[in-house]
């Protein structure tokens, strides 16, 4: 007999709590969901620019460096009128997306220059020989 009384507060006490904690899911997975379709979306928009390939003629490995630490901004016409989450989530997925990609034109461009500099390399070092 003395049980039931403390059972039943406990029941009520976890069906107290459980309703309260279900908006707070629903919501922290509305929010997860929208961070991860913006970071879908900012993914699929990503192109990079194959201007880093210049950078990385003209600078080498410095203009590698610079392809994958500067950050491209994202067009802020695709973030127009989204929710906070959707846009941290397509900022990051564009600009991870842009910077690798931009980090391989940089990477082509200075194996370009590379190569161009074996070539000429081995064009002006001929052997001579004299005779005597």
């Amino acid at each position: 007999m003395y049980r039931k009384p403390i059972i039943i507060k406990f029941t009520s006490f976890l069906l107290v709590i459980l309703m309260l904690s279900t908006p707070i899911i629903l919501i922290a997975q509305t929010m997860g969901n929208d961070y991860l379709q913006g970071k879908m979306q900012g993914e699929l928009n990503a192109k990079g620019n194959p201007l880093w390939i210049i950078a990385g003629l003209g600078c080498g490995i410095f203009g590698v460096g610079a392809a994958y630490f500067i950050k491209p901004s994202p067009p802020s016409m695709a973030l127009m009128g989204k929710s906070t989450e959707y846009v941290l989530g397509y900022v990051e997925g564009y600009q991870n997306k842009s910077r690798k990609t931009n980090t391989g034109y940089a990477c082509g461009g200075w194996a370009a220059w590379a190569l161009m500099w074996l070539l000429f390399l081995s064009s002006t070092s001929t052997e001579t020989t004299y005779t005597y």
